[in-house]
C-alpha cells in the first residue's frame, strides 16, 4: 500500500470517528486484496473480522463502507443488517437448543456448586460497568484451598456478539465435574489441577446483544463523548496502544481512555495475578483457528514460541482448527494474550470458534465437543509444557507430582532436543534440573517404603537420566551415612548404573 492511500485511510478514520453510527452495520467482504492491505485496515482501527488469502470480511456502517469504496476498495455485502441476523440467529433456539444467557449461566454455576460442593466452588471475581458479577468457577479436588497446582483459565464472552464463546467454557465446566466420579482420565485432571472457567467476561454486552436483538461487541461503558462501550480485548496493559484499536468512542475496537480502564479487564488481571496461571484460552468468533502471542506487532520475540506452537499444533489436530500467530490475522495492540504471556508467563491462547458469529443454536454440539477435548488437552498440558518457562512459579515444580514431573522432562527433551540458541538452552536446562531433582526426591521417597516403581519407570525414560543420576547420588550418600536404608540388591543395581 503507497504513501497517499496509506494517508487516505487515515482520513477515512478520523471521518468514521466523529461519524453517526446509529445506523444498522453489515457484514462485509473486502474483494482482490492481500493479508498486508487486509492488515493496514484493520490497523486503522476497522472491524476487521476474517482475513483470508486474497480478501478480508469486516464489520462495517455505512460511512465506513463508502469511506473504503471510495479508496478504490471492491465491497460486496454478506450480511446487510447485522442486528437482524442476530434477531435471527435467536429465533434458532428452542427448549431442546439455546444459547447460555447471562442469568442462565448464572443459576446453572449456582447450581453446580452447590451439586459438586467437594469439587468446585464459585466466586465474583468483580462487577461490571452495569455493577453484574463476573462470576468464575474454580475446579479442583480441594477447590477452597490454594494447592500450588498447575493452573488452568478458561473464558468466554469478552465480545458480546459472540456467543458461541459462552458455550465451550460452560461445556468443559460440566464435563471435567459430571464425569468426575466415573472418568478415570478427567478425576487426574481435577485432583492434579485448579481450573478456573470465567463463562461471561463481559455480562453487560451480552446482556444488550441478547436482549435487545444488537450486533454489539463492546461493554456498556457510557464514554466522555457520549458513545458507548470499551472493546474489552484492547484495553489490557501490555503493549497497550493504537495499532488495530481506535481512539474513538465510536469505533467497535475502541480501546478505552487507559489501559485496564474497564473494571471487566481488571477483574481478569487481578484474578491472573492472584492465581498465577500456566495456561489459558480466552474464546471468540469467528474463523476456526488457534492464535498465540505476540499479536501487538508482527515478528515480535516470543521467546516461548516452541512450546507456543507445538501445544497449537496438538490442539488444532484435535478441533480441525489452523494454528498462526495472532500478527499474522493482523497487529493489535491490548489483547489478552499479549498481557497474559507478557506480563504473567501464561501460555495464553485464543480460540476463534465456528464459520460465522453466531451459528443456529441446533450447531452448539458440533464446536462444542471437538473444543472441550481441545480445552482438556491444554488443561492437561499445562503441568508439562508449562514447567519449561523460565521464571515459572517454582514452588509449582516443587509441588509437581511424579506423573507430571516425568511427562514435563519427556514433553521438554522433544521439544527443546535439538536446540541450537545458547540462552534458550541454558534457560531450559535449568527448569529440567529443577524437575529433575523433584523426580529424584520423589524417587528416592519410593524406594525407602521398598518399592522399586517410580525407580523403574524412571529408569525406562530416556529423557530422565539427569534425574537418575540425583537418584544415584542420593542413594550413594545415604549408604555411607545411614547402611540399611535400603535393599542391598538395590544398592548394587544403583552402582552398576
Amino acid at each position: 500500500m503507497n504513501m497517499r492511500m496509506a494517508a487516505a485511510l487515515c482520513g477515512a478514520a478520523l471521518l468514521f470517528a466523529t461519524a453517526s453510527h446509529s445506523a444498522p452495520k453489515s457484514l462485509v467482504k473486502i474483494q482482490k486484496i492481500s493479508k498486508v492491505q487486509a492488515a493496514k485496515i484493520a490497523s486503522l482501527g476497522y472491524d476487521v473480522v476474517s482475513i483470508k488469502d486474497n480478501y478480508a470480511e469486516a464489520v462495517l456502517d455505512k460511512t465506513e463502507a463508502a469511506a473504503l469504496s471510495s479508496k478504490g476498495y471492491s465491497l460486496k455485502t454478506l450480511i446487510a443488517d447485522l442486528d437482524k441476523y442476530v434477531a435471527q440467529m435467536k429465533s434458532t433456539q428452542n427448549k431442546t437448543d439455546s444459547y447460555y444467557n447471562y442469568a442462565k449461566v448464572e443459576t446453572v454455576l449456582a447450581d453446580w456448586a452447590k451439586k459438586y460442593s467437594t469439587i468446585c466452588r464459585l466466586e465474583s471475581i468483580g462487577k461490571s460497568c452495569e455493577n453484574k458479577n463476573i462470576w468464575a468457577l474454580k475446579i479442583s479436588d480441594e477447590p477452597q484451598k490454594n494447592e500450588q497446582e498447575p493452573a488452568v483459565l478458561l473464558m468466554g464472552a469478552h465480545h458480546a456478539r459472540e456467543w458461541p464463546s459462552i458455550e465451550v467454557p460452560m461445556a468443559v465446566a460440566e464435563k471435567l465435574l459430571s464425569n468426575y466420579a466415573e472418568n478415570a482420565d478427567i478425576k487426574r485432571l481435577v485432583d492434579t489441577r485448579e481450573i478456573w472457567i470465567v463463562p461471561v467476561v463481559n455480562p453487560d454486552g451480552v446482556i444488550y446483544s441478547m436482549e435487545k436483538s444488537k450486533f454489539w461487541r463492546k461493554n456498556r461503558r457510557k464514554n466522555a463523548d457520549g458513545t458507548y462501550g470499551v472493546d474489552l480485548n484492547r484495553n489490557y496493559g501490555y503493549q497497550w496502544g493504537n495499532v488495530g484499536s481506535s481512539n474513538s468512542g465510536y469505533s467497535d475496537t475502541y480501546h478505552g481512555p487507559s489501559a485496564f480502564s474497564e473494571p471487566e479487564s481488571l477483574a481478569i488481571k487481578k484474578l491472573a495475578q492472584r492465581e498465577k496461571f500456566q495456561s489459558s484460552i480466552s474464546y471468540h468468533t469467528y474463523s476456526e483457528l488457534i492464535l498465540y502471542p505476540f499479536g501487538y506487532a508482527h515478528n515480535a520475540n516470543n521467546p516461548d514460541s516452541k512450546i507456543f506452537i507445538k501445544l497449537a499444533e496438538e490442539m488444532a489436530k484435535i478441533n480441525g482448527y489452523r494454528p498462526q500467530n495472532s500478527a499474522e490475522l493482523y497487529p493489535a495492540m491490548g489483547d489478552l494474550d499479549d498481557f497474559m504471556y507478557g506480563n504473567e508467563k501464561v501460555l495464553s491462547f485464543t480460540f476463534e470458534l465456528c464459520k460465522s458469529f453466531i451459528p443456529p443454536a441446533s450447531q452448539i454440539p458440533s464446536f462444542t465437543l471437538p473444543n472441550v477435548e481441545a480445552a482438556l488437552h491444554l488443561i492437561d498440558k499445562a503441568g508439562t509444557y508449562a514447567m519449561a518457562i523460565p521464571g515459572n512459579n517454582p514452588r509449582l515444580i516443587e509441588n509437581l507430582g511424579f506423573e507430571d514431573a516425568l511427562n514435563a522432562i519427556s514433553d521438554i527433551s522433544t521439544i527443546f532436543g535439538d536446540e541450537r540458541n545458547i540462552v534458550i538452552r541454558n534457560e531450559v536446562l535449568k527448569q529440567v534440573d529443577l524437575i529433575s531433582k523433584r523426580l529424584a526426591q520423589l524417587t528416592v521417597d519410593d524406594l525407602k517404603q521398598q518399592s522399586t516403581e517410580k525407580w523403574q519407570r524412571l529408569n525406562s525414560e530416556q529423557s530422565a537420566t539427569l534425574a537418575v543420576s540425583y537418584v544415584r547420588t542420593r542413594l550413594l550418600f545415604d549408604e555411607g551415612h545411614n547402611p540399611g536404608t535400603y535393599a542391598t540388591e538395590l544398592i548394587n543395581t544403583v552402582k552398576n548404573k
